[in-house]
């Protein structure tokens, strides 16, 4: 199959999609900090509508990024495709990243399943996902007890699918403490009588400390930090940038030790 070719096109000749399956366009200073430093990794696919003119089918966020960077022209992929293929194609762009919130991805698999008639294997097909992982995600925003719990952030999709096998009045009363509590996956397997491994432990522990970082960081002002703490910060960054960049490959991560501070001869 013959690569696509990529078209620089000038910016201001791009318009959004009115159907954009993604609702919230978030963290778009992180984005357009990571294109500032390492350009435009994935370029934007979009559709001619006319007159010299584009439509989005997938990279809103990457548009408006480049856009707030002042940008002329943004690397894109044109594609040929009516209103009705556009949304298709821009549906199954988005479910293949893993950064839609629940509600996103709840309606974006709906449409394809209800609307579109696709089976579930086509889904994930579509999606680079497996049948189960689909499934999976169906019945969660599905189900009646689950469901409002996780599009109102109080769950993770990953935590509800523990519960789906139990019976409703088991399953209600352990999601509403997960809720509450604030669970991981392992701590919600174990209380639905599951066994976890060491590793998955370790694995959730890590994820719920990063979680918890995130939120300490979305309250401080920039002012408000130490020395001490945006130097913990500027070491955090590296050692994440060298995780980053490192293969997927069952091997440990040489990370650089952190240096020690030296006091001054005197």
């Amino acid at each position: 199959m013959e690569e696509p070719s990529i078209t620089p096109i000038p910016v201001e000749r791009i318009a959004p999609s009115p159907r954009n399956p993604r609702q919230s366009l978030e963290h778009l200073d992180e984005l357009a900090e990571s294109i500032q430093v390492y350009g435009l990794l994935q370029p934007i696919v979009v559709r001619e509508i006319g007159d010299g003119r584009f439509e989005v089918v997938a990279g809103h966020r990457r548009l408006a990024s480049v856009q707030s960077l002042g940008w002329s022209l943004v690397p894109a992929i044109v594609r040929s495709a009516d209103e009705g293929d556009a949304y298709l194609l821009a549906l199954i762009e988005n479910l293949q990243r893993n950064d839609l919130s629940p509600r996103e991805e709840a309606e974006a698999l709906e449409v394809l399943v209800r609307e579109r008639g696709m089976s579930t294997r086509q889904v994930a097909e579509a999606v680079k996902r497996s049948a189960s992982y689909v499934s999976r995600r169906l019945r969660v925003f599905e189900d009646p007890v689950l469901a409002p719990l996780v599009l109102q952030d109080a769950l993770s999709v990953s935590v509800a699918e523990e519960l789906l096998p139990l019976a409703a009045s088991r399953k209600r009363a352990l999601a509403q403490q997960a809720a509450e509590e604030g669970w991981d996956r392992p701590q919600v397997r174990l209380a639905a009588g599951g066994q976890v491994s060491d590793s998955e432990i370790r694995h959730a522990a890590l994820a719920r400390r990063a979680r918890e970082l995130r939120m300490a960081l979305r309250e401080k002002l920039p002012g408000s930090l130490t020395d001490a703490e945006r130097r913990e910060l500027r070491l955090l960054f590296r050692d994440l940038a060298i995780l980053a960049k490192a293969p997927l490959e069952d091997r440990p991560i040489v990370i650089p030790p952190i240096p020690v501070a030296r006091a001054a001869d005197g």
